[in-house]
């Protein structure tokens, strides 16, 4: 088979209130104008169902022979920005409604303890005006890389669930490792039968929520005392798939293509181990304690580190 591989479908929306934003403004070491936008999505009704993104675009690239190309997203970027409000900074029933089209990109960092974080994130491609319900859904085409029985507790007892890990790309060809998503009990015999390690397939997610369990009050105590409830998060479900495609098939996302893909993977995440901890949280620093809207003092980036 090929070392070439085609990009795979790797689309995630979100689509409800603006929880947070956080907006820089600045040029590159070209001068060339540049918009960094970094917020989160709440797309239901409990604070829970959040989900970060990111977007950083140009006023327009620079040519070899000098002549600049204008960047169409750039201005839109801009506009929006400048008239979003989140619900940090004003109120829920004031804050923007917005649909986000985005994908999957590492997110990989080193921490405080000096330990590799292998993580996701979301970066925006387009804000669009909402048209339909709230909702987090991602749509992930790859190679299958694992599917394991999940377990819970000490004595590892199954839970009818399956996590699998599928192996997507961007499109510069990257591998993009999206693990955990879950295979719920109602589709686990019929993924097991339809659905193996090696092949390629494009699976239907959708954000849902987990509510944390209250926990029992303990025994003593005096006083009046608060019931305390388990932490409430988001799973990524799988709700459907199409057909398998198997390694010798036109469209598969072939054992060698994989092969090098992780190869070229692993010498950047060699890279950044040898690098340790940069300060801060990192690549995955979250922006979930931002209060406000916030439009930061303009900044001046290398080239070089130009996402995009």
């Amino acid at each position: 088979m090929s070392d070439k591989v085609r990009q795979m479908t790797n689309k995630v929306v979100l689509a409800g209130k603006v929880a947070e934003l956080e907006v820089r403004k600045g040029t590159t070491e070209k001068k060339v104008p540049y918009i960094s936008v970094k917020g989160a999505i709440q797309f239901g009704d409990h604070k829970a169902q959040t989900r970060n993104f990111e977007k950083f675009v140009m006023e327009y690239s620079i040519k070899e022979d000098g002549s600049h190309k204008e960047n169409k997203a750039y201005p839109k970027v801009v506009a929006w920005a400048e008239k979003a409000k989140s619900i940090a900074k004003t109120t829920y029933d004031e804050a923007t409604e917005v649909s986000i089209q985005g994908a999957f990109a590492t997110n990989d960092y080193v921490n405080k303890e000096d330990k590799l974080v292998e993580g996701l994130k979301i970066e925006a491609a387009f804000f669009n005006d909402l048209d339909g319900d709230y909702k987090g859904t991602a749509d992930i085409e790859g190679y299958i890389q694992t599917i394991t029985p999940e377990t819970k507790g000490e004595d590892q007892t199954e839970t009818g669930r399956l996590r699998v890990t599928i192996l997507t790309n961007d499109f510069f060809g990257n591998i993009i490792p999206v693990r955990n998503i879950i295979v719920p009990a109602e589709l686990k015999d019929a993924f097991e039968d339809a659905y193996e390690v090696g092949q390629t397939a494009k699976v239907f997610v959708d954000f849902v929520l987990h509510e944390g369990e209250a926990k029992p009050k303990k025994s003593g105590g005096i006083g009046v005392q608060r019931t305390t409830d388990g932490a409430s998060y988001v799973e990524m479900i799988l709700t459907g798939a199409d057909p398998a495609v198997d390694e010798d098939e036109e469209d598969a996302f072939s054992k060698e293509a994989v092969r090098i893909g992780m190869a070229e993977r692993k010498a950047e995440l060699d890279k950044l181990k040898e690098k340790g901890y940069q300060g801060g949280n990192g690549g995955g620093q979250s922006i979930s304690s931002a209060s406000s809207n916030t439009s930061k003092p303009k900044t001046t980036v290398n080239d070089e580190d130009i996402p995009f």
